[in-house]
């Protein structure tokens, strides 16, 4: 027997979401339902990006809500961020960002997400400006074992700097992540190795100075798993059909 997709109303599925997201007091630009559409809701789309090509995936999917980790903010898409919403509203599609309030998710959050794939047992969070958007942990082997797992699990081709003969208690932070402040947070835990997907150049200079292995895997893929373990969540709780989006990206290389 097959059986027929769940539907649920709109206002149901916002409501769930704020409450596991915890959206109340963040910035409402990239936390919670930013652009409303039709009034049921029986298939959810997934992506991290509010890109073109996510909004049209969905679209083509059927899709009658999209939720992004990141949202089309102005100031990021510039005269692109009205026209990709103007797309969502004319396409009857709703749209939920979960930016920050999924970096701060514990268990299905990018942070968590990350540490989980890459198989470091997370001991505990830091504060990155008054927020625990990061983790650190414990895991075995060595760094060029770890460095080999992060890529096969995310599927790309991490970058890697060794710069101590210690390895096995990494500081994680998903994307945008490799800021020297940050870094020395994580080496005052005791961190060793530190994963992220994207730094510059200060933040490699500091990372060889300091001692510190760094590993840089990439703004999307890094962020990719915590949007995978919220659309596995999703579809546990409302039962609804889900659908995550990829993306191809080509990610920035450090100067």
């Amino acid at each position: 027997m097959t059986l027929q997709p769940t539907t649920k109303s709109l206002v149901e599925v916002k409501e769930y979401l704020d409450e596991l997201l915890h959206v109340a007091g963040l910035d409402e630009s990239g936390n919670g339902l930013v652009v409303g559409g039709r009034p049921m809701v029986s298939k959810v789309g997934l992506a991290v990006n509010c890109s073109f090509q996510a909004i049209e995936s969905a679209i083509q999917r059927g899709c009658d809500l999209l939720i992004t980790h990141h949202a089309a903010w102005p100031h990021v898409d510039q005269q692109l961020s009205a026209q990709k919403y103007d797309r969502l509203r004319q396409a009857g599609l709703n749209y939920y960002a979960a930016h920050e309030c999924l970096d701060l998710a514990r268990e299905f959050g990018t942070a968590d997400a990350l540490a989980r794939a890459v198989r470091v047992a997370v001991q505990g969070t830091f504060d990155l400006a008054g927020e625990a958007l990061a983790v650190h942990g414990l895991t075995t082997g060595h760094f060029l074992e770890f460095v080999v797992r992060v890529g096969n699990q995310l599927g790309v081709e991490p970058r890697k700097w060794k710069n101590s003969d210690s390895f096995g208690h990494v500081g994680i932070i998903p994307g945008w992540g490799g800021r020297t402040d940050w870094m020395a947070q994580a080496q005052a835990l005791g961190c060793d190795t530190f994963l992220t997907g994207e730094t510059n150049m200060f933040g490699l200079l500091f990372a060889r100075e300091a001692g510190l292995n760094l590993v840089v895997a990439g703004h999307y893929a890094t962020e990719t798993p915590g949007v995978m373990a919220l659309s596995a969540r999703i579809a546990r709780d409302l039962k609804l059909e889900v659908t995550f989006i990829p993306e191809e990206m080509v990610e920035a290389q450090a100067p």
